[in-house]
């Protein structure tokens, strides 16, 4: 094996392109290696917004080729007399074969054809790599690409942006590539400003001293080490902490080539903006990072990544904060303008922002979550009685609801529109409205993400729920339930985020009914009508449905229950059905519980119920009556049925799912002993039934929690 060293200098790369494309050419390299019969490990691939570089090593010569190849009928690559036709001598010559080197082959259907083996030596890899290299690069991905210099000169080839140098070192000896107009050579750069000459390089060791000379961090993750630390060390020094942002740490990582943070100021004035405005205006336009005091408030300071050094640190900070000042100008302005108007007169505005065209617009769509949200709360009064006022909770729920959408027609929400339900949240306390109105507001996009934050009250979580309901029905009405990966609409996310909030809640809705109270609320519109709604419902219930098993097992592994997957099949096979989503949870958290406390225990458990679910299933199946009461003990005749039907008489249906898989563990013995001594299926009818009957009392009380025959035992 023998190092390779291969460096693409570019103009600056936008730098959501760099990792990407880095990622590509790991991928690439060891494929196409492969392909050429050459070992390749890659040991390092890195990159800065100037060059992708990517070090392995490779085996320094191919593998020999030696495969058995079929060709045409042997009858047609040969005459009668043994000599080759054309259509011979072309399979012949095409892979240096000799008539003495085929043989006739049976090829199936295909009848007899001819056969040879293939031999070539495998070639030095430094004969290999140029083509390589050079079929490597045009097959980068970038979202976009730029053309540069002659275009006969470049062969009209594209790249992220324009390559300046090329540099390839394999075993010590340099490499001759070309791509577009460039020619590799044997030198790299530094930092453009601070070590721009060119250097020599002949071997990894080399190249990485070069780099390191010039001011050049090649690892991305010590960039991203340097920012986090130092723009810390900042914050820290100015009584505050860095806002949280690992997405914008990553990014910033590749802008600079070596990060250089300095702190910078702005005026306290702009400190009575909403602070999620002022963090985005910094953020999504500058790249900045903000900083908060312990308890959250905003300072008025912020961090920029420099990518060079500076001899005047305190200009350029100052040039930054005036760059800031007008983004901050522009963000206040939306914002002192915004609240002219309260949320409640933008509502009627939302009948000029279209929702989807088959559906309608963003006033529709309101009064739709005003209605499902309705419906909610009646299908779960008793849940919120317990946690409050139902009725109360379903004022603010139909306020909520009506106000929800109204910030998309705001200044700010449509400069920004990552502060959608934020700033609707602003918004309403300054109208007036209560915090629980106002809040909801915000909170009906909870959660944003994958393990985001839930809604912090029952009004926030039930119009969330209601806004997706309302989104699923629609979209899946007009286009359908999303196919493959393609998901445009997220609707995949919308489901994955209702059922969790509704676990979380503790809602106990039937899903049926609440879908077809969306339904419903379309069909008022006059929207949907030409769709059968008994089979929307469906569609929409089957599609949410689907995602539950993920949310279960994801939820189950926060709990500290890892490979629960048969476990969560279980518990949805329970008799209880999936209507009751909060106790879904709870059977499979009695499962993986008790799975948890014993595992060789329960693997025999699970193997002696399961026997009995699938007794009692075949029985069903091939047409056996019977009642799934314990039978009177006169009708049994031997000892351990005796025994068992005296224990199984002692499961009551009551108290917890733990409890009952307590109870039902507690039979294993009587159970154990019943399948020794007594036969099931005998011949005398009377007998069999009460035996299946038996059984099936058991199987009963079991299946109120899981499913056992799901579980691999």
């Amino acid at each position: 094996m023998a190092e390779l060293l291969f460096e693409i200098g570019t103009e600056e790369l936008p730098a959501d392109f760099v990792d990407k494309a880095l990622a590509y050419m790991e991928t690439a390299l060891v494929k196409q290696c492969a392909d050429q019969r050459l070992l390749c490990t890659v040991s390092r691939v890195d990159g800065t917004p100037r060059r992708l570089v990517i070090i392995a090593d490779i085996a320094e010569k191919q593998s020999d080729l030696e495969e058995e190849i079929t060709g045409p009928l042997w009858s047609v690559a040969f005459n009668a007399d043994g000599t080759p036709t054309p259509a011979g001598e072309g399979f012949l010559k095409k892979n240096n074969l000799a008539p003495g080197d085929v043989k006739p082959k049976d090829g199936g259907k295909k009848g007899t054809v001819i056969s040879g083996v293939r031999r070539e030596a495998g070639k030095a890899t430094s004969e290999v790599l140029p083509a390589l290299l050079e079929a490597l690069m045009p097959r980068i991905p970038f979202k976009k690409t730029m053309r540069w210099g002659d275009r006969a000169k470049t062969n009209g080839q594209v790249f992220g942006r324009p390559v300046r140098w090329l540099l390839v070192v394999f075993a010590g000896k340099p490499l001759s590539i070309r791509f577009a107009d460039v020619v590799s050579g044997t030198t790299t750069r530094g930092h453009r400003y601070h070590a721009p000459d060119e250097v020599a390089v002949d071997s990894v060791a080399s190249y990485l001293k070069a780099l390191a000379d010039g001011q050049v961090v090649l690892s991305r993750t010590e960039r991203a080490d340097i920012i986090r630390a130092r723009a810390q060390a900042l914050a820290t020094a100015e009584g505050g902490v860095l806002v949280p942002d690992e997405p914008l740490v990553q990014l910033v990582k590749n802008l600079v080539e070596k990060p250089f943070p300095l702190l910078g100021r702005f005026d306290k004035a702009f400190l009575e903006v909403p602070k999620e405005l002022l963090i985005s205006e910094a953020r999504e336009h500058q790249k900045y990072f903000m900083i908060t005091d312990k308890a959250g408030d905003l300072l008025p300071c912020f961090v920029v990544v420099a990518g060079a050094d500076s001899k005047n640190k305190e200009a350029l900070a100052a040039g930054n904060a005036r760059v800031i000042r007008a983004r901050f100008e522009d963000g206040a302005f939306y914002f002192r303008t915004d609240r002219e108007r309260t949320l409640a007169d933008r509502v009627v505005d939302l009948e000029k922002l279209v929702f989807h065209k088959a559906l309608g617009h963003y006033g529709e769509k309101a009064t739709r979550i005003e209605a499902v949200g309705k419906a909610i709360v009646d299908a779960t009064a008793t849940v919120l009685n317990a946690n409050g006022d139902a009725n109360a909770i379903g004022v603010d729920v139909a306020r909520a609801a009506k106000l929800a959408k109204a910030d998309l027609t705001s200044g700010v929400v449509n400069e920004f529109p990552e502060l959608q339900g934020v700033m609707g949240r602003y918004y309403a306390r300054h109208d007036g409205e209560n915090d629980v109105v106002a809040f909801a507001i915000e909170d009906h996009y909870a959660p944003r993400h994958n393990g985001a934050a839930l809604p912090r009250s029952d009004v926030g979580a039930i119009v969330g729920v209601a806004d997706r309901l309302d989104t699923l029905v629609g979209i899946i009405g007009v286009v359908g339930v999303p196919s493959g990966s393609a998901d445009p609409f997220a609707l995949r996310r919308a489901a994955v985020a209702l059922l969790t909030i509704a676990i979380e809640r503790g809602y106990t809705f039937a899903l049926k009914d609440v879908v077809g109270a969306a339904v419903a609320a379309y069909v008022r519109q006059g929207r949907l009508v030409k769709v059968e709604a008994s089979v929307l419902v469906s569609q929409v219930v089957d599609f949410i449905q689907g995602r539950l098993k993920g949310v279960l097992v994801e939820k189950a592994a926060s709990a500290g229950f890892a490979d629960v997957s048969d476990v969560v099949d279980a518990a949805l096979g329970a008799r209880g059905g999936l209507d009751d989503l909060p106790d879904v949870w709870q059977r499979v958290l009695a499962v993986a519980s008790l799975r948890s406390q014993d595992a060789d225990g329960f693997a025999g458990l699970a193997a002696t119920f399961k026997r009995v679910g699938n007794i009692v299933k075949k029985a069903r199946d091939d047409g056996n009556v019977f009642g799934s009461g314990v039978p009177p003990e006169e009708t049994l005749e031997l000892p351990a049925e005796r025994e068992l039907a005296q224990a199984a008489v002692t499961l009551v249906a009551t108290g917890s799912h733990a409890d009952t898989l307590r109870q039902v563990a507690a039979l294993r013995p009587a159970v154990d002993r019943f399948f020794t001594d007594v036969m099931v299926m005998v011949d005398d009818a009377p007998l069999r039934t009460a035996r299946l009957s038996l059984l099936a009392a058991i199987e009963g009380r079991l299946v109120d929690v899981a499913d056992f025959t799901r579980l691999q035992a």
